[in-house]
C-alpha cells in the first residue's frame, strides 16, 4: 500500500518540475509538468495553485500546503551560499 505524505507529495512534483526554470508562472508550470507526462494527481495539485509567479519548489510546496508557512520576519538562506561561506578561501599574496 503506497502513503502519501507531505514530503512524498513534494518530492514527487519535484521530480515533475525537475528542469523547470525559476521564477515560474501557474501556466509554465502546469505546462512544464504537462510536457513531463505528470500523473493525474500531480497535475490536479499542481491545477489547484493560485494564479501568481513562483520563485522556486518551496514556493510551490507552501502554496500547496506540504510545507509550513515561512515564519514572518524569518529570512532563510539558501543552502548553496551557506555552504559556500563555511568554505576557507585562498588568499593569494
Amino acid at each position: 500500500m503506497y502513503r502519501r505524505t507531505s514530503r512524498t507529495d513534494l518530492a514527487r512534483i519535484g521530480q515533475v518540475l525537475a528542469g523547470l526554470t525559476y521564477p515560474a508562472a501557474k501556466w509554465q508550470i502546469i505546462a512544464h509538468a504537462d510536457h513531463y507526462g505528470a500523473d493525474s494527481l500531480s497535475a490536479a495539485q499542481l491545477w489547484s495553485l493560485p494564479v501568481g509567479t513562483y520563485p522556486d519548489l518551496t514556493a510551490i510546496g507552501v502554496a500547496l500546503g506540504l510545507l509550513p508557512r515561512p515564519r514572518p520576519g524569518y529570512r532563510q538562506q539558501p543552502r548553496v551560499q551557506a555552504a559556500a561561506a563555511d568554505q576557507p578561501r585562498d588568499v593569494d599574496a
